[in-house]
């Protein structure tokens, strides 16, 4: 008898090893699970997932409990135009005085580059990336996350100027840095940022390359950083070394990818891309002329300049009521939000002093807020320290 007792409490203290040992083991996976930022939140039927582990080691877009979310966009930089002049140089140091101004004076959370960050039809070097870690260096020097889509310029082919083949030849750097034959591709624009400590931006899903900037960030509730408060959305619009489209198979990605991760649409999102649509110019003002309500905006001094294509993205987009606004670059002269059936159209402001116009510089920025109800302001911050065409989103 006693022997069986004995046996009893072997096993039991066997028993008792093996569930502390399962509990510790369940502990580890959690704080693995937590560390690559694999968090699931359960709303309703839904469950998605908060982070990608692609992004282990990333910052962690949230909203804070004592204050709105603040993004600025920074639109159409336009970086390493003719740097074999000094006015080339020059641009690309004002752009960076621009931006740092805006970053100071607004204290965003996120930054997101809406495209044409270089100008690489005006770029002689072999590798154009070393601008774009020169532009993105006044987020990076104050760890501001950050996140990027490609636009029309980034990868577009070199432009030969016919004077460069008469005696001066052409202009440039050394033979050996020279690249005329060789724009940086997005691939390879894509894969600097990937490595910036500060970056949220992905390449996307390898079947709608060329088209890189495809992928959804989402943003944390302030009362959980388990549960998203509101979903970003980033598309390429094409241009440079492939037509200026959003492909349908971009389009199937989005409603695929949407309806997978806010099936019943109760998470707010956003979208943006670089090239606006036919439906922008539609519904726009008549270039200028004034801006009247229900639009909002400070300059109207150009005809829209949609993409090449329209295979139906805002069609699209417009079937979502959790859409509340696409936010596009390109037109450098236009800054007006205009509102079409449940969402906002936007174009962002020209922030570089690179690319066409002598408009004052600027910055769109997004305040988004999450309590009592999702809210979406935005503004115009002007380098000049002018605050212009505030208008409520939501």
């Amino acid at each position: 008898m006693k022997d069986c007792l004995l046996t009893v409490c072997i096993l039991r203290k066997q028993m008792g090893a093996i569930y502390m040992t399962t509990i510790l083991l369940a502990t580890i996976l959690l704080a693995f699970w937590t560390a690559i930022g694999l968090q699931f939140t359960v709303e309703g039927s839904e469950i998605h997932t908060n982070r990608d582990p692609l992004l282990l080691g990333k910052p962690h877009l949230q909203i804070d409990k004592d204050k709105p979310f603040k993004i600025a966009l920074m639109a159409d930089l336009h970086y390493g135009e003719n740097a074999w002049t000094d006015w080339g140089p020059q641009q690309d140091v004002n752009s960076n005085f621009v931006q740092d101004y805006i970053i100071d004076v607004e204290r965003p959370d996120f930054v997101i580059y809406l495209g044409d960050q270089v100008t690489a039809n005006n770029i002689l070097a072999a590798n154009s990336s070393k601008y774009w870690v020169q532009l993105m260096d006044p987020v990076t020097k104050r760890s501001i996350p950050h996140a990027s889509v490609l636009g029309n310029h980034d990868d577009a082919f070199m432009e030969y100027d016919n004077s460069w083949f008469g005696p001066s030849g052409i202009p440039g750097l050394p033979a050996d840095n020279v690249g005329y034959y060789h724009s940086t591709t997005r691939e390879e624009l894509t894969n600097v940022e990937l490595a910036m400590e500060t970056s949220l931006t992905q390449a996307g899903p390898k079947s709608l390359w060329p088209s890189m900037s495809n992928y959804v960030l989402p943003v944390s509730s302030q009362n959980s950083p388990g549960s998203v408060a509101v979903l970003l959305y980033f598309l390429d619009s094409g241009g440079g070394s492939y037509p200026e489209l959003l492909s349908a198979a971009q389009i199937a990605w989005f409603k695929t990818t949407a309806n997978s991760m806010n099936p019943s649409g109760r998470i707010p999102e956003l979208i943006f891309f670089h090239i606006p649509t036919a439906t922008h110019e539609k519904i726009g003002p008549k270039p200028n002329r004034k801006i009247y309500l229900p639009c909002v905006g400070s300059i109207n001094l150009e005809a829209v300049a949609p993409q090449v294509q329209d295979r139906g993205i805002v069609e699209e987009l417009t079937k979502r009521k959790s859409v509340k606004a696409v936010f596009s670059g390109h037109n450098h002269g236009l800054d007006w939000c205009c509102p079409h059936q449940s969402l906002w159209l936007c174009f962002a402001r020209h922030t570089g002093y690179g690319g066409y116009g002598t408009w004052t510089r600027g910055s769109r920025i997004l305040e988004l807020v999450q309590e009592p109800n999702f809210g979406l302001k935005s503004w115009i911050r002007l380098e000049t320290g002018e605050v212009a065409a505030a208008v409520n989103l939501v």
